[in-house]
């Protein structure tokens, strides 16, 4: 079957804010609407999914196509830059949004939380509540009802990640369970039986899969590089442009063109000639005869010079089908965007301001303009909904074509309005806690303010739900579009995350309050065994998004353990109640703004850890050069270190002497080609007294590790990634271990998330490693710091997560890289 589909394409975050309303694109969608079937893709993590497959289901076969990741990737590296953890989660689920934008996906999530690499699914479902992510994938199943699952990767140890194979593992059991009504009632779903699950097999796993293929009848074989000629792309370089929207994970990929063969094998379910035998390719065999005939009509009948002529016949179609039939959610959403798309129609509510508190006015501007010669009513604010307005802000409002129309007007924003994305409104550790389970599956919250507008056409009409967002101008940029954020009145922020002491003496940490609401705010600081000047203050607004500072003064009393910092705002409690005052925690705002996604915020505990620590360190300037990105700077800043950030032409011009070391960041080499011609300048660096420390880089056929050293080793994929993995001393008496810090074992308590990644696996006999640790059943892995004398310096290779544990205020990862950049030796 081959539907030929046609549509404007938009890259970035365009995707997300535009409105392409193009006939191509409205063909498109009456294409597309014409074939039910829908496609369930499952994997771990963000990028996981094959977006080849996505393409060519969602726009040559018009399937409906959804990408389940169980994880948002938050235990993944980031390439563009620091944030890792939760804020990493939230940008790769917008990396997601961007691509699934592009490639015509859905996208869907679990509750599992990515902890990092898992060796095997038994590991992983240590971590995992196995229950009720498995609840997650049926609770998709059953509210996505797709005849088709593909899963990205085998139920066993070929997937390489316990991560991919417990996500082939849970499709395979969902697959089941979803059809029994007797598991998880308690979602209140109707059972659905999936017709069939594949693995998306490939050569990556069996080089001869060609062979495999065409002598095991289980195996399907597709071509999904056919080429779209109304489109003029084919369906896989609309797949490379998607891949490439994963930015942080570095999976930019060159267009591909021409035939691309993909391989299903059937796992489970009947087999058929095609994989679509037996499936509704059309409404007609799905039981709705009546929308294909009409559907059919529309298309046939469609003039892309006045697509506003299809526009009376849509809305005829809408009034025929039931609103109450589970099965016609999804077309009767698509056929009122069709139908204003016809009309050239664009409703538009920004808001004044890009963050609002809840509970507030907000200030709002009302923007419609339709271009087409029929008689359109536009009502701006629906009557029925329960918002905040005077009678003179509901009125109709009859559109003259191409004419923009304008009206500003208030509204009372809900108490429970809020922009934190859903899952990180809890605190949680492997899985994701979420109070509101219709939440459960979605990729993100829904917008802050949704008004609907209801829209009348020759005295039909509809409603069209319009998020309220925030515009601006920018004189590089152009118009930027953002959505409307719902902060708390005030936020703190730190310059620093961490205060070390080293002694009892007092120090001080700068605070930096925004408040998005004027007036007076009154701080509260405490934390346990701790003196803090002053513990409680009133700052004074005038304005909204106004940043003023305070210092604060902190002193450790008498063996006072290490603490976090507690920062609440106090407000006087509601007319009527018993207490006073009312004390709520400030919370730290975080923006994840790049250009290739939909800005996002972040509320955070503001997590500044006070930490007595004995910690010595010898020299006190340190070179840094930055690689991937990371937060190791601000650690070394905290030891007491003067850090300076060389680019390359920095490095070739400074006096390296004055570097007590030289720290390279995290895949430094992999993301700084320059600095392979520096190497020589490094080497002589190490021979005159200085310590050169390389964190992890990950090999490639060109890069295996020697490249970057004065002697050879090899990089590999070795890692361990439990994080509490018991630790030997392999070279007690090495000074990495004693000096200036003596380790001992209680040093390497509460690490998080790994010990490393990407350890040595071969060196040569110059270099010593002084540290051995495994997985439960491994051997021992040594290459987690190699280090070779080298003149009167050294080199220091390690793949210990430095970048993880600094930022965590780990003590004994301070203490022990506070060795390696001290570091001396004897001729």
């Amino acid at each position: 079957m081959r539907k030929r589909l046609s549509l404007i394409l938009m890259f970035g975050v365009l995707a997300s804010t535009a409105q392409d309303q193009s006939a191509a694109h409205i063909l498109h969608k009456i294409q597309q609407l014409q074939n039910p079937l829908r496609v369930l893709y499952l994997a771990a993590h963000p990028d996981d999914e094959n977006t080849r497959m996505i393409a060519w289901m969602a726009n040559d076969i018009g399937a409906q196509t959804a990408y389940l990741s169980l994880t948002r990737g938050d235990g993944g590296q980031n390439l563009i830059g620091t944030e890792l953890g939760a804020q990493l989660g939230v940008l790769r689920t917008q990396e997601l949004m961007q691509a699934r934008a592009i490639d015509g996906g859905y996208q869907f999530f679990s509750r599992a939380v990515d902890f990092g690499f898992s060796k095997n699914a038994d590991e992983t479902f240590e971590q995992w509540n196995r229950d009720q992510v498995l609840s997650d994938v049926v609770r998709v199943i059953r509210s996505y009802k797709p005849q088709i699952i593909i899963t990205r990767f085998p139920p066993d140890k070929r997937a390489g990640h316990g991560h991919h194979t417990a996500s082939a593992v849970l499709a395979l059991e969902a697959f089941e369970m979803a059809a029994e009504a007797d598991q998880y009632p308690e979602q209140g779903l109707e059972p659905w039986q999936v017709s069939r699950i594949f693995w998306n097999h490939s050569a990556w796993w069996e080089p001869n899969i060609d062979s495999l293929a065409a002598n095991d009848p289980s195996y399907y074989v597709m071509d999904v590089g056919t080429y779209l000629p109304e489109l003029g792309l084919s369906c896989n370089e609309l797949a490379s442009y998607s891949r490439s929207q994963h930015k942080s994970q570095g999976f930019g990929v060159s267009v591909a063109r021409g035939s691309q063969k993909e391989y299903l094998k059937l796992m489970k379910g009947e087999p058929g000639e095609t994989i679509f035998s037996g499936l509704p390719l059309s409404w007609q065999q799905a039981g709705y005869e009546e929308i294909q005939t009409e559907l059919a009509q529309i298309e046939a009948s469609f003039d892309p010079r006045q697509p506003y002529a299809s526009s009376q016949a849509l809305l005829n179609l809408l009034g025929k089908i039931s609103a109450s039939d589970p099965n016609l959610v999804q077309i009767r959403t698509s056929i009122k965007d069709l139908i204003a798309d016809c009309l050239g129609l664009k409703i538009e509510v920004l808001s004044k301001e890009e963050y609002v508190t809840a509970g507030s006015k907000i200030a709002l501007e009302y923007r419609v303009i339709q271009r087409s010669p029929l008689k359109v009513v536009v009502q701006n604010i629906a009557k029925d909904a329960h918002y905040s307005l005077s009678d003179d802000q509901i009125f109709l409002r009859g559109m003259t074509e191409n004419e923009l129309f304008r009206a500003d007007f208030k509204m009372d924003l809900p108490n429970t309005a809020s922009s934190q994305p859903y899952w990180l409104e809890e605190s949680y550790d492997a899985m994701f806690q979420v109070a509101d389970a219709s939440q459960i599956g979605a990729p993100e919250n829904r917008a802050s303010l949704t008004i609907p507008i209801k829209v009348a056409l020759e005295d039909q009409g509809f409603y069209l739900p319009v998020p309220v967002r925030f515009k601006f101008s920018d004189r590089v940029e152009g118009e930027i579009e953002r959505p409307m954020m719902v902060v708390p009145k005030l936020t703190v922020a730190a310059r620093i995350s961490k205060l070390f002491f080293l002694s009892d003496e007092a120090q001080n940490i700068e605070l930096d309050f925004r408040a998005f609401k004027t007036g007076e705010h009154t701080v509260v600081l405490d934390t346990e065994g701790w003196k803090i000047e002053p513990a409680e203050f009133t700052l004074n607004f005038e304005k909204a998004d106004e940043v003023l500072s305070k210092s604060i003064s902190i002193e450790p009393r008498m063996g006072a353990a290490p603490a976090s910092l507690s920062l609440s705002l106090k407000q006087p409690s509601e007319e009527g109640a018993e207490e006073v005052y009312r004390i709520s925690p400030l919370r730290k705002l975080v923006e994840i703004d790049y250009p290739h996604i939909d800005k996002r915020m972040i509320l955070e505990d503001p997590a500044i850890r006070l930490i007595p620590m004995n910690l010595s360190i010898r020299g006190n300037r340190v070179a840094y050069i930055v690689g991937a990105g990371d937060k190791v700077p601000e650690g070394l800043s905290q030891m007491g270190y003067s850090v300076d950030i060389l680019d390359e032409n920095a490095l070739r011009e400074a006096d390296l002497s004055v570097y007590q070391a030289i720290v390279l960041g995290i895949r430094a080499y992999n993301t700084q080609s320059w600095l392979f011609n520096r190497k020589v300048q490094l080497e002589q660096y190490a021979a005159a007294g200085g310590n050169v420390i390389v964190q992890y880089n990950t090999r490639s056929r060109s890069f295996q590790g020697s490249d970057m050293a004065p002697y050879p080793f090899t990089l590999s994929r070795e890692r361990v990634t439990e994080e509490d993995a018991k630790v030997r001393f392999a070279l007690p008496n090495h000074p990495i271990l004693n000096e200036p810090n003596e380790l001992i074992l209680e040093d390497f308590d509460n690490w998080v998330q790994e010990r490393g990644l990407y350890f040595a696996s071969e060196w040569d006999e110059a270099y010593q490693a002084p540290l051995a640790w495994h997985d439960e059943g491994e051997l021992d892995r040594l290459g987690g710091l190699i280090i070779a004398n080298h003149g009167q310096g050294s080199f220091m290779y390690t793949g210990i997560s430095f970048f993880r544990e600094l930022p965590a205020g780990v003590p004994g990862a301070y203490r022990l890289l506070a060795n390696m950049i001290s570091y001396q030796h004897e001729d």
